[in-house]
């Protein structure tokens, strides 16, 4: 009878390449650790030390405020190569903070930035990925000073972990070595079968030949496993079967699907086809849309132009015509000598009224030309400036008040930070708020009494993930007439107007809304009801915005 080998002595095997493992690494692990760790503490206890001898020297010219002797002390410092860079800060009581004293860095050491917020809080030396770094505080009779900051080398800590890892090197070499050598004796017993089998199963798996069978073996546990993989392979060989009906039958469904989806193709490349002609159909429809709706604000525009240039044109032609003919009539009764004084007073009388009528509709005439100039945006070519917030509507303000005596009887006031300074577009800015003021004195107060117009000026701030967004909101309010609901919904469009049959061309708004939208890149909002008042919100970013310090 075969006796089988017990699996003891793999196991023991095991046991023994494990242990040789682990002693190795424990050994190597607690010398290395050990040697680093005294390393590191040398190198903390010699800037410990360096800090305090440089602290202890740096006292008197802190005390004397002597930085350039101080300068010229710590260049001795050449002869120690370990000290990379040393700074030395001041306290300053009247700042309560520090001050940069002096400084040092070695050769082939660029300087470093100054570390106040450090050394307040560098109570121990430390090291770090670059270098080993100390602050010590310095006292004269209890009383603060300064700090001196220190950094060395820590080369002897890098030379002592190579040192460490090439010691562990030959250690580790040494130990697998040594492992590689028992396996090799412990092989001939124990891996010669598992080798057989692994080889058995490489054939099978090569060439795919899972009606095979393993053969036993002397050793219990390779013969167990053995006969668990002969089973696998049977069940192998009988999964392989139903695959191959599951593929055969898989294949027969995809060639059907790929039919359905190329007829399904076919129809959503048709669909796709009507779907663009119709969305080009759309473009074209919508493009000559838009052209019609631009010819239609065209002759709008114009109509109203025309309009509005016409009757002071026309009265003025009149008023000439007029002349012309009592000229003639002049003319002819003093050539005749049938003038007398009485007729040469009224014709003269006639004269002045038809000029100074003249005079003002050819006025009303380049006004209107002037106004309907500013619709052009191009005259707004401003640049970005800084401007004193609360200075600018005191300009305005009193630019206004020059300009319109109505003012006197109106109360003109605003809310604006006194210390607040912008960068924006000043010129736009300007026209805005004397178009608001020339529409509420034209238009707001017929009907009251004791007439006010509030300005409020608010900064606003609009915080993202990466950036602040800054705009400047202006809110205009009165409390006039309020704006009739019939014009409510194209008070902003060109030649609308309330009052013009008392001269009111319609663009003062219009004009506001542009330069808002176009110039300013704002918006604005109105708010208004026949009889209470009217509120205007105009919103429109700012380049900068800073408040000026007391």
């Amino acid at each position: 009878m075969q006796i089988k080998l017990s699996s003891i002595k793999r196991s023991l095997t095991s046991m023994v390449i494990l242990i040789t493992t682990v002693l190795v690494t424990l050994a190597c692990a607690v010398l290395s650790f050990s040697f680093i760790a005294d390393t590191q503490s040398r190198l903390l206890r010699q800037t410990s030390e360096a800090s305090q001898i440089i602290a202890e020297n740096s006292t008197s010219f802190m005390v004397y405020n002597q930085p350039d002797v101080a300068e010229r002390w710590l260049q001795s410092l050449r002869h120690t190569p370990q000290v990379l860079h040393v700074h030395l800060y001041r306290f300053d009581a009247a700042t309560n903070g520090l001050k940069f004293f002096a400084s040092y860095y070695a050769d082939r050491e660029s300087p470093i930035p100054v570390r106040f917020d450090r050394v307040t809080n560098l109570t121990n030396a430390r090291i770090t990925d670059t270098y080993v770094e100390s602050a010590v505080p310095i006292y004269v009779q209890n009383v603060l000073q300064g700090y001196a900051y220190v950094r060395t080398s820590r080369q002897q800590y890098d030379e002592a972990k190579l040192y460490v890892l090439a010691i562990s090197g030959v250690i580790s070499t040494a130990g697998l070595i040594f492992s590689w050598l028992l396996s090799l004796w412990l092989r001939r017993a124990i891996t010669q079968p598992l080798d057989g089998m692994v080889e058995s199963i490489q054939d099978i798996a090569r060439d795919k030949q899972y009606n095979r069978a393993l053969p036993e073996f002397d050793l219990q546990e390779l013969d167990r496993l053995a006969d668990a993989f002969n089973s696998l392979l049977s069940r192998i060989q009988q999964h392989i079967e139903r695959q191959e009906q599951a593929e055969k039958a898989a294949s027969e469904l995809n060639t059907e699907l790929e039919a359905q989806v190329r007829q399904r193709t076919q129809k959503l490349y048709e669909s796709n086809q009507e779907l663009h002609q119709a969305l080009e159909t759309a473009h074209r429809y919508q493009s000559e849309l838009v052209q019609a709706e631009k010819m239609s604000s065209l002759a709008k525009l114009v109509s109203g132009v025309a309009h509005e240039v016409n009757t002071p044109v026309g009265l003025a032609v009149t008023s000439t015509s007029i002349l012309q003919d009592t000229l003639r009539t002049l003319k002819q009764k003093f050539a005749e000598k049938k003038l007398t004084a009485q007729e040469f007073q009224r014709h003269m009388t006639s004269f002045d009224q038809n000029l100074a009528l003249i005079s003002r509709n050819i006025s009303r005439t380049a006004d209107l030309i002037s106004n309907f100039s500013k619709l052009s945006m191009d005259q707004f070519s401003d640049e970005d400036r800084s401007i004193h917030l609360a200075k600018f509507w005191d300009d305005v303000s009193q630019s206004l008040r020059n300009r319109h005596a109505e003012l006197d009887h109106v109360e003109l006031s605003a809310n604006v930070a006194n210390d607040l300074i912008i960068t924006t577009l000043p010129g736009p800015l300007n026209q805005v708020i004397s178009q608001l003021v020339q529409n509420a004195l034209q238009h707001a107060f017929s009907k009251t009494s004791k007439p006010k117009i509030h300005f409020d000026f608010e900064l606003l701030s609009h915080s993202a993930a990466s950036d602040d967004t800054l705009e400047l909101q202006m809110t205009y309010t009165d409390n006039g007439d309020g704006i009739p609901e019939e014009l409510l919904k194209n008070v902003f469009d060109p030649f609308v107007t309330s009052k013009r049959s008392h001269g009111a061309a319609g663009l003062g708004l219009h004009l506001v809304y542009n330069l808002v939208a176009q110039v300013l890149h704002g918006h604005i909002e109105l708010q208004s009801a026949s009889g209470e008042g009217t509120r205007f919100t105009i919103t429109f970013p700012v380049r900068h915005a800073k408040h000026l310090k007391v």
